[in-house]
């Protein structure tokens, strides 16, 4: 304790000069800090709350709990083993109320209860996070049931939400228990899935076990190396099948496969992204492309309806009355406007970025591209084509 004469000089110092000199400690010397006294950890308790508005819990190959705040983006980034209970009450304490963002796992969520949390009874955890990415890696059937249990005291409305799943066989009726929970729960969110897997196969019966949702964007990342075949036929049939519908498609480091004469998705499209994929067949895909576009002609799928003839009835323009013929008054005509329904553009944007192989084009070398973009823009006239992030490895 400083001292000035027979004063102290530390109690005596008002709020904002402790709050200057808190501001130059890192995250864990505050939190050794907090214990000095109760207005130290009101102080510093009220600075966490105002800095800390996202947190990320990472769990995975950590050997000893440590935390680092990134106070330009607000972040709080937690790294620590599965057991870290404490730890975790801890940060919990100070910053729990004040977090808006979270990006965990799904064992920690299902096992939240472990951890001592200060909440009245019928509170969410978590009642001010509006936006969550959680990664799904080996959803066992305890972790999913722990999780379906106490899901519902979680989060109190969730606006933003991302599942970013490791597809693994054993596990995919588990993956649709989850997806189908959070629909159930939050059907206002914007859902994001992202699905990882060695083949297109495990895709495909991933998203087979998924139950009829409406997301913003969807995924497909392939995690082997040599690049397995995804047939994009095979791919509009699942999710039309299961009622799957995404404004927003991106497929990365796959063999794109497409028949030309399925379109890429039966839904409106805000944008089609290939990411670092091979294009097997460019001319396939050209079509497959414009069969898509072509949809636009149609209605909610349905052909237009043909005119009917109108046939117009002879105007009567007398009535008899006790006076005799008389002339009919005339009624007032109101013209009705009807506007014409315009026709739903299926997609707009094209965006082809990362180290692609465009089979059909490779011996225009790095003008590739620019002759996807002529045939595309030829055949579909209103497609925007973004093909800047492209580049070449020759």
């Amino acid at each position: 304790m400083y001292t000035c004469g027979n004063r102290k000089v530390i109690p005596n110092m008002p709020d904002l000069i402790l709050r200057k000199i808190f501001e130059q400690y890192d995250y864990p010397v505050l939190c050794k800090m907090e214990r000095v006294c109760k207005r130290w950890m009101n102080i510093i308790n009220t600075k966490f709350r105002k800095e800390i508005l996202e947190v990320s819990i990472e769990r995975l190959g950590s050997m000893f709990p440590q935390a680092h705040q990134c106070v330009p983006f607000r972040r709080l980034t937690i790294s620590c083993p599965s057991d870290s209970h404490d730890f975790l009450a801890g940060v919990f304490r100070r910053s729990r109320l004040s977090f808006m963002k979270m990006t965990t796992d799904l064992n920690f969520l299902a096992g939240i209860d472990q951890i001592h949390v200060a909440k009245d009874t019928g509170r969410r955890y978590f009642s001010n996070v509006e936006d969550l990415w959680l990664l799904i890696i080996h959803p066992d059937d305890d972790a999913t049931q722990r999780f379906l249990n106490i899901e519902g005291t979680l989060f109190s409305e969730l606006q933003q939400l991302t599942l970013q799943v490791h597809v693994d066989p054993r596990y995919f009726k588990n993956v649709g228990e989850i997806v189908k929970s959070f629909i159930l729960r939050y059907p206002k969110s914007n859902i994001n899935l992202e699905l990882h897997a060695e083949k297109s196969m495990h895709i495909l019966n991933q998203l087979s076990a998924l139950p009829s949702l409406p997301l913003y964007k969807i995924k497909l990342i392939c995690t082997d190396f040599d690049q397995p075949q995804l047939r994009l036929d095979q791919l509009y049939g699942v999710m039309r099948e299961q009622n799957i519908q995404a404004k927003n498609i991106t497929m990365r480091d796959w063999s794109l496969f497409a028949d030309g004469t399925t379109p890429v998705s039966y839904n409106p499209l805000d944008t089609f992204r290939i990411s670092s994929c091979s294009i097997e067949t460019v001319d396939n895909l050209v079509r497959s492309l414009q069969m898509t576009a072509s949809q636009s002609t149609q209605v909610d799928g349905v052909p237009p309806a043909k005119k009917k003839k109108i046939v117009k009835k002879k105007k009567e323009t007398e009535v008899v009355t006790e006076e005799g013929l008389v002339p009919k008054p005339k009624k007032k005509i109101v013209k009705k406007v009807v506007k014409k329904k315009k026709p739903v553009v299926y997609i707009k944007k094209l965006e082809v970025a990362g180290q692609c192989t465009l089979h059909g084009l490779t011996f225009l070398q790095q003008k590739a591209h620019t002759e996807l973009e002529r045939r595309l823009t030829t055949v579909i006239p209103g497609l925007d084509v973004d093909c800047s992030e492209i580049y070449y490895c020759w």
